[in-house]
């Protein structure tokens, strides 16, 4: 039986244990809050299948959608992109209406969709100016369009193909003859004189016709006031209207990938070459196309993706002089509009809901804080908190199985017995007869150990060693996949497995961080600690019978237009610490006496607990920090990153100091790769981090932004300080001698917050700044 002291000492370490289990616990709640509203942790989403389509063939006119693929831009994203050329039979504007495809490339031609009131949203113009053009032979003398009258040009089956040039024509009067033949990559039919002008663009055609040895006119609508958008980034209303994050995060990974293609032209001219095998292209056609692309997209001038509703207005009124369009383009619904889409369901959604006013929820009915059933048989936790709220803004009613056990609930659910899954991880066994929205509540999965049990560095070091699961658990079937040597004991609930490791029965227990620390607590579990993170997370969402897919778009709506505040009300009531004194306390005063007596004792205790709470300060700190570190580095990673961006820009708009940021990104780094091996990569990514870590001030938050790419978030610093700042960053890794002996060179771009703005965009002026930068050459800083 304990002694006094024993129990004294117990309960002191099960008191600070549980603390700082709980500040863990918080911080990570606070990141997951920030993650549910951003798309920045859209890489732990499974995947979502979408399909682009493209308006012609594969080329480098599409380059920075490739570029987005192959870079992982779009995973990064949670996407799962099918990349599709144009079928040329079909209109590839309409592929998107009806379906085919989520997204879609066209030109200006999506505003006479718009001002048809058809269901097109344009997302981001790519090209600020079109590309398409007329070719003529020198020889023919047919060196303005006033001189096509009458004559035949070669043009496309659909005008959605060549819409600048009728624009042009219309304009100016002239009725030409539209041969609109299937226009393949051919244009020597008009140096064999079968045409008097062929419509091309000015990045495709020009090359053929130069490289044939013909001289050529070259009409371009642009110098006839025709100044349109070229290529446009769009989607359907109906993408826009029940998928506005995933159009956000589609947007931002396509911009993301044009920056990288422009800056990479020879780069992608091969991947376009392996990859896609486009037909009777070339390398240096490849590059001629590349190159001509600098001028249509003007990113010198005008940010990549930029749509200036004014230049919208003014193209609405020049297609109306010219009798193009009789109504108004709309430019309220057809142009996407960031965070800006009010929750709204659809006419067949409202008839959905009513007729089916009550819904069956599969819960897990103890798996505290998540949901579970209390004493008084009222079902709680986070789950319950947003099943209210979605009550609220939906009507519906929701009635928990309250008597089922997790097991029997997967059973249900799977014959329609019960509707939702409450609060349950996406697998590919449950998507066979579920569809999931996006998961509103992510916590790192973890394991619990004995208190004199080692840090789990790495899982492997669990094979021949007992750990428990939860049956039925997605945790189970991850780690049957990744560790089939490591022996599983399934047990009913955590309840069980953390009492099992108390007692020694199994090494571990494997759950989510906050359902491990309640049970821990609720339990006094004062010999188990948390040993170390697993490699998957508990990304928890809401899952709906396959046949049912309305509500499931229903509920995706509303956790989508959920506010951040209103979330962070919704989860962190549970995540807070609420210490049950009285028992502990009793227990501290009927041994305080004796102890205060001998005070030997009492300096023997007070050696022993700060050992102790030494320890356990230490495997904590581990864990801790592990929410918040790149694994590779050891520097901050992208979440802390944009939790010190959200901090700090609060109080900048609150006291009026000053912010800055400084993106870093390393030259040439892939030829470190290619040439050394990944390893050695790896190697100076380490080491250049080090040397900046040791460069920057106490005060700068330093991470690994992504790849090779790094942000150095500096408060209270000034646009002059900070552009001092980056240029000693600069020389100093300049001169620094890595791995190999290889020196490293950086490109940085350095951007001032201005007050009020997003804080999105000052970090998008100083990216704009790092590509500045590559751009004129390397190794230098550009700041804007």
């Amino acid at each position: 039986m304990p002694s006094g002291g024993e129990k004294v000492k117990e309960a002191w370490l099960s008191l600070l244990r549980f603390t700082l289990l709980w500040l863990v616990v918080g911080l990570h709640a606070v990141q997951a809050a920030e993650a549910s509203t951003s798309t920045n942790q859209a890489k732990e989403r499974p995947l979502e299948r979408v399909v682009l389509q493209l308006k012609w063939l594969h080329q480098f006119q599409f380059a920075g959608y490739y570029a987005a693929q192959k870079e992982g831009y779009f995973r990064d994203e949670g996407l799962k992109v099918d990349i599709r050329q144009r079928d040329i039979r079909k209109n590839n504007v309409e592929q998107v209406i009806n379906g085919e495809a989520q997204y879609g490339i066209a030109d200006s031609v999506l505003f006479l969709y718009l001002a048809k009131k058809r269901p097109v949203v344009i997302v981001a113009p790519i090209f600020q100016h079109s590309p398409q053009v007329l070719f003529t032979l020198k020889s023919s003398g047919l060196d303005s369009p006033y001189k096509l009258q009458g004559k035949k040009i070669a043009f496309y089956l659909n005008d959605t193909d060549g819409f600048p040039t009728l624009a042009m024509m219309k304009q100016l009067g002239v009725s030409p003859i539209y041969d609109r033949m299937l226009i393949k990559t051919d244009p020597n039919i008009l140096a064999r004189k079968e045409v008097d002008a062929y419509s091309g663009y000015l990045t495709n055609e020009a090359y053929f016709l130069r490289q044939s040895g013909n001289a050529i006119n070259i009409i371009n609508p642009l110098n006839y006031g025709i100044d349109l958008y070229g290529d446009m980034l769009f989607t359907s209303r109906t993408e826009a209207t029940e998928h506005p994050d995933r159009v956000l995060r589609f947007k931002k990974a396509v911009l993301k990938g044009w920056k990288y293609a422009m800056s990479h032209k020879a780069e992608m001219a091969k991947y376009i070459l392996d990859t896609y095998h486009p037909p009777n292209k070339t390398y240096a056609h490849l590059m001629y196309e590349a190159n001509a692309l600098d001028n249509v997209i003007a990113q010198n001038t005008v940010s990549i993706g930029t749509l200036d509703e004014g230049r919208a207005r003014f193209i609405n009124d020049l297609f109306k002089r010219h009798g193009l369009i009789s109504n108004n383009i709309d430019l309220k619904n057809g142009i996407y509009h960031e965070n800006t889409s009010e929750l709204q369901f659809t006419q067949n959604e409202l008839a959905w809901m009513k007729a089916h006013p009550v819904i069956r929820l599969a819960i897990d009915n103890n798996w505290a804080p998540i949901e579970y059933i209390g004493e008084k048989g009222n079902y709680q936790g986070i789950g319950a908190a947003f099943f209210n709220y979605i009550t609220i803004k939906t009507g519906l009613k929701f009635r928990p199985d309250k008597h089922s056990n997790w097991v029997q609930a997967v059973e249900k659910m799977k014959k329609h017995q019960l509707d939702v899954y409450s609060a349950a991880i996406s697998t590919e066994e449950r998507r066979t007869y579920a569809n999931f929205t996006d998961p509103y509540v992510r916590f790192p999965t973890v394991i619990a150990t004995r208190d004199n049990a080692p840090y789990m560095s790495d899982p492997k070091l669990l094979i021949g060693k007992v750990v428990a699961v939860t049956d039925g658990y997605a945790m189970q079937e991850e780690m049957r996949r990744l560790y089939p040597n490591v022996k599983l004991l399934s047990v009913k609930n955590a309840s069980e497995g953390l009492r099992d490791v108390s007692l020694g029965k199994v090494y571990g227990y494997i759950d989510n961080v906050a359902s491990i620390g309640y049970y821990i607590k609720s339990q006094g579990l004062a010999n188990v600690k948390i040993s170390g993170e697993l490699p998957f997370k508990a990304n928890i969402a809401i899952g709906v019978r396959k046949d049912w897919p309305e509500l499931q778009s229903i509920i995706q709506k509303v956790l989508s237009h959920m506010p951040a505040d209103t979330y962070a009300e919704l989860i962190n009531p549970w995540l807070k610490v609420k210490y049950e004194t009285k028992y502990q306390w009793k227990e501290l005063l009927i041994y305080l006496v004796p102890i205060l007596v001998v005070l030997a004792i009492v300096l023997w205790y007070n050696l022993k607990l700060h050992q102790a709470k030494q320890q356990l300060k230490e495997t904590n700190t581990q864990l801790s920090m592990l929410l918040v570190t790149d694994h590779l580095t050891k520097v901050y990673n992208r979440q802390y990153l944009d939790q010190a961006l959200d901090t700090e820009k609060a109080r900048v708009d609150r006291y009026a100091n000053k912010l800055s940021v400084i993106m870093i990104d390393l030259d040439h780094f892939k030829r470190i790769n290619d040439e050394y091996g990944h390893m050695v990569g790896d190697k100076v990514l380490v080491d250049v981090s080090s040397v900046i870590r040791q460069t920057i001030r106490k005060t700068d938050v330093f991470g690994r932004w992504g790849g090779e790419e790094f942000m150095i978030v500096c408060p209270e610093t000034g646009f002059q300080q900070a552009l001092r700042l980056a240029e000693k960053i600069r020389q100093t890794v300049e001169k620094a001698v890595l791995v190999h002996d290889i020196q490293q060179t950086l490109s940085l771009g350095v951007a001032e917050y201005r007050l009020t703005e997003k804080v999105f965009d000052t970090v998008k002026r100083a990216d704009e700044c790092l590509y500045e930068a590559k751009r004129a050459g390397r190794n230098q800083v550009k700041c804007g």
